[in-house]
């Protein structure tokens, strides 16, 4: 299992970069010839080689989550079967967004609650708290950027939509039939992100 991290409060959905990565590797290029090639041509867009070099650990570490075929399906697929994979890649990376997954929203949704609330969040983290010393040894501030960085990766997804202040609408992923085909039969996290069942 994955230790719980706070370091997904740095990340950021990252379409663009991911766009640049993903091709590249279905090229076969290694880490550091796609490295070398970003920083060439400034393909982040970022000024300067300390700054590229960090937002590329992060995209390349997103991007390990996927296999060749499921990078294919990304390059090749729609705006909407990115954006299920870009939320893919984020939950298969750090655990507590993937726990927040599975027994706040998936838990919701499955039992007639097709929403959470502000307080859903708080609740979840304060469990966590109990359940991890680490979590429980967190700065408050820390902790409140916890917060937003999972709603912020659940409503880019489309995933959330929302309602009110502090009320959030929840919405399986609309993917094409092909890589609805491909989760069923390889990635279950996958498919349950598009049938929330």
């Amino acid at each position: 299992m994955i230790e719980y991290s706070a370091s997904f409060t740095s990340e950021g959905w990252f379409q663009n970069e991911i766009n640049i990565v993903l091709p590249l590797k279905i090229e076969g290029l290694s880490k550091s010839e796609i490295l070398e090639r970003i920083i060439e041509k400034n393909l982040f867009q970022l000024r300067n080689e300390t700054s590229i070099k960090k937002r590329f650990q992060m995209v390349y570490r997103r991007s390990e989550t996927f296999s060749t075929d499921l990078a294919k399906l990304y390059v090749n697929g729609s705006r909407l079967d990115q954006k299920a994979l870009l939320l893919y890649s984020y939950l298969k990376c750090f655990r507590l967004p993937y726990e927040f997954f599975n027994e706040v929203v998936l838990y919701n949704f499955q039992n007639n609650k097709p929403f959470i609330q502000n307080i859903d969040v708080t609740f979840f983290i304060e469990r966590k708290e109990g359940e991890s010393e680490k979590v429980a040894g967190w700065r408050s501030e820390t902790k409140k950027r916890l917060r937003s960085s999972i709603l912020m990766f659940f409503r880019e997804s489309g995933m959330l939509q929302e309602e009110r202040t502090d009320t959030f609408q929840i919405n399986p992923l609309h993917i094409s039939n092909k890589l609805k085909n491909y989760a069923k039969e390889h990635d279950p996290l996958l498919y349950v992100l598009s049938e929330l069942r």
